[in-house]
């Protein structure tokens, strides 16, 4: 059977879901195609019950008492709300698989859809580390740890990156024994290496066996993870958190459309060749939500008529430990200027804060023509107050205008202020 849409959108998450519903919203009839969850793994099986976890850790719930708000938060994985949305707004959701076989033609289990524009968003998926003894060990990906049922008396997670470092902290708040390896000098090793020895040295502050420079030799017996160096973490639980690749296979999508790493190359405007785009991690440009969302954006703007281009110079990137880490822009090989943010009038912050234990600082990096081009926060809340310099990196503000910016007191914005003043010395 072959049926006609105007855009076939294949994968609903955040990006997909947003592209189909708004496209809907404006008129266009549009076919979305789902072989999972409505709605993607953010709000059930990464973000959202990710950050359940952590707050509930920090506020000190009993392991049943955090499951229980997790699985609430993340609708207990149940898409069916979601669905009734994208289908209350007309969106035709179909559930199944998507091939395409043609410009414009994606083929489905039992049809053909002929579709004026194909957008694609499936997603990524955990990479499994080709680590000997590993086939038969009790494993985890970091959808599985979102999921569980029981907590893990002794949890190893193998990886150094966002998610590796929040599950590290999650699940050692709430009362299990972790161990975390990374094979690099430094966590978050995307970011100044100073943001991942702030946050290495929380997680050990919390307990957590914070193992860096020596990489995973092998898996022994099913229960140890033995490093180079010989040392053995006995575990219940390996987390594999060592990255993700886009899902492309099976979707009948050319070679010469992908980069080495797997990802569908775009262009400004999130397309691929003439009518066909994709947005979300499948792009392997920037694997957030928000990346996604502003993807999903540029894809509608262009199919309504409004095209304009994505701009990725200031997507925000923050990993939600405590502290908190944001990051924006370039961070390396620019002049840069640091400020500790325990330094700002620590007596009125900490009476603010209701905290004593007040650690991380703001690094600034600007250009010849003292542009700010990118910044470093890690802090309490440093996702709120640091939004401001997302904001000042996308519109180029010179270091001058934002050292005369008024910020309200007392907050933990002030910390900018002083790496500022430094940076335009």
């Amino acid at each position: 059977m072959i049926t006609s849409t105007d855009v076939c959108v294949v994968g609903s998450g955040s990006g997909g879901k947003m592209v189909a519903q708004e496209l809907a919203r404006a008129g266009r009839r549009v076919t979305l195609v789902e072989r999972g969850l409505v709605g993607g793994y953010c709000p059930y099986l990464a973000c959202v019950p990710a950050k359940s976890l952590l707050l509930s850790a920090r506020a000190g719930l009993s392991w049943v008492a955090a499951r229980a708000v997790r699985d609430e938060a993340s609708s207990h994985r149940d898409d069916s709300a979601a669905a009734a949305e994208l289908t209350g707004d007309g969106v035709e959701v179909v559930r199944g698989s998507a091939r395409r076989v043609g410009p414009g033609r994606v083929e489905l289990d039992d049809q053909v859809v002929e579709a004026g524009a194909v957008v694609v968003a499936t997603g990524s998926s955990p990479v499994r580390p080709p680590l000997p003894g590993l086939d038969g060990a009790p494993t985890w990906t970091s959808e599985d740890a979102l999921a569980c049922p029981d907590l893990p008396r002794r949890l190893v997670v193998l990886g150094g990156g966002p998610v590796a470092v929040e599950l590290a902290q999650a699940f050692r708040g709430l009362g299990s024994e972790v161990a975390l390896v990374q094979r690099g000098p430094h966590l978050l090793s995307g970011e100044p290496p100073w943001v991942g020895d702030v946050v290495g040295a929380a997680l050990a502050g919390d307990g957590v066996a914070v193992h860096t420079g020596d990489p995973a030799a092998e898996v022994v017996d099913g229960q140890r993870l033995r490093l180079e160096s010989g040392v053995e973490l006995p575990f219940d639980r390996l987390l594999l958190a060592t990255g993700r690749r886009p899902v492309t296979d099976g979707l009948g999508l050319a070679d010469g459309w992908l980069t080495d790493a797997g990802a569908l190359r775009t262009d400004a405007r999130c397309r691929v060749v003439d009518g066909l785009y994709a947005v979300g991690d499948v792009t392997g440009i920037s694997p957030y939500t928000h990346t996604a969302n502003h993807q999903a954006r540029t894809v509608v703007a262009e199919l309504l008529g409004r095209g304009r281009d994505a701009d990725y110079s200031a997507v925000p990137r923050a990993v939600y430990t405590d502290p908190t880490v944001f990051c924006v822009g370039a961070t390396s090989g620019a002049r840069s200027a640091r400020f500790e943010v325990g330094d700002v009038e620590r007596a009125t912050l900490v009476g603010l804060s209701r905290r004593r234990d007040v650690t991380g600082a703001v690094e600034l990096f600007a250009d010849e023509a003292g542009v700010l081009v990118g910044a470093a926060c890690v802090g309490p809340d440093a996702d709120s107050w640091g939004a401001e310099l997302a904001l000042a990196v996308r519109a180029r503000l010179d270091v001058e205008l934002l050292r005369h910016h008024v910020r309200a007191f007392p907050t933990w914005s002030e910390a900018i202020f002083p790496a500022l003043e430094e940076l335009g010395t």
